[in-house]
């Protein structure tokens, strides 16, 4: 079973409220299907949808919500009126097509900016996938293989197993599971790194002039790129592991790289580094939700430059007279 953390709603409606609809549910489990008023429940949830204030949402909260929604999300179901009519469908005993729509025998998920969803996949190892990003797994996932493909990010928690190892292509990189829960993320400059909280890993790259693996332990981070994979021990805390696995946008001595295509996977907004000398600088920094002028300022503070927000853009610039950080 899958769960995925919806998109945006259009402006113009209200959303609809899970206390009402759980109410609705509720009254179907407590009284006989041939009692239920359809009609005067659908009434109800309208006129308690229509009383409730639209909630308020901060600056970064209302840009991702104006961001397109998830592609594996069809568009109609951004209605309210569809949503309360497939709840309703469910309350007189077509639970099944719902959980049709949501079986982990699907073999290609995707999420649109600013989404994110869970997956639980045939084998029982769970993966959250990241915004903007897709996840496709081979045909005879669970069965004869476990290998799978991932463009974008992800934190994966996996049930090992020794007769079928579990391994993420990337590009021309290949994470392969020891028994353990991670974080990998891709960027545009072909980078990948990962962050493994639990557990093991084999990183192995195809696209260094000599192909590299490495075998990365519970606190270990890595990036993999055209150079090979450069290794740093001990650096992921149980706190970033906490972090990563409840899905919020984490990075730890990242390259800009990994922030830019970060950033707009889950906020829609471009970085730009405006000095080129900042190119090699790297971020500390935890995301949860903030305006885009406190991403701005964190950035600005944690590389020690000025950080100008323009529209959708943040751009980075040396400070004048003052070093930027390494």
């Amino acid at each position: 079973m899958s769960d995925q953390t919806t998109g945006p709603v259009p402006d113009e409606e209200l959303p609809v409220r899970d206390a009402a609809l759980d109410t609705l549910l509720s009254q179907w489990v407590m009284t006989s299907p041939d009692t239920v008023d359809v009609e005067a429940a659908l009434a109800r949830v309208t006129a308690r949808r229509l009383a409730e204030a639209a909630p308020v949402r901060d600056d970064l909260a209302a840009r991702r919500a104006a961001q397109k929604v998830s592609t594996s999300t069809p568009r109609f179901w951004q209605s309210s009126a569809v949503r309360i009519a497939a709840t309703l469908v469910i309350a007189l005993g077509a639970a099944a097509i719902w959980q049709g729509t949501r079986s982990p025998a699907a073999d290609k998920y995707l999420t649109g900016i600013g989404a994110s969803q869970e997956i639980t996949l045939l084998d029982g190892s769970v993966v959250r996938l990241g915004p903007a990003s897709s996840l496709a797994l081979d045909a005879g996932f669970g069965r004869e293989h476990r290998h799978l493909t991932l463009h974008g990010e992800a934190w994966f928690k996996v049930t090992h197993n020794d007769k079928m190892p579990f391994a993420i292509r990337i590009g021309t990189t290949t994470v392969e599971d020891v028994g353990t829960a991670f974080l990998v993320r891709e960027s545009s400059e072909h980078e990948v790194s990962v962050r493994v909280a639990e557990g093991a890993v084999r990183l192995t790259t195809t696209a260094a002039a000599h192909d590299s693996t490495v075998m990365l332990r519970a606190g270990d981070g890595a990036v993999a790129s055209a150079l090979g994979i450069t290794v740093a021990s001990g650096v992921v805390t149980s706190t970033e592991g906490a972090a990563l696995a409840a899905g919020r946008l984490t990075f730890t001595d990242a390259s800009l790289a990994e922030v830019q295509d970060a950033l707009r996977r889950w906020y829609g907004v471009s970085l730009i580094i405006a000095d080129s000398t900042l190119a090699s600088r790297h971020v500390t920094a935890d995301f949860t939700g903030e305006p885009m002028s406190r991403v701005a300022a964190v950035l600005g503070l944690t590389l020690g430059v000025d950080a100008e927000t323009h529209g959708d853009t943040i751009e980075l610039h040396a400070a004048a007279g003052v070093p930027s950080r390494p």
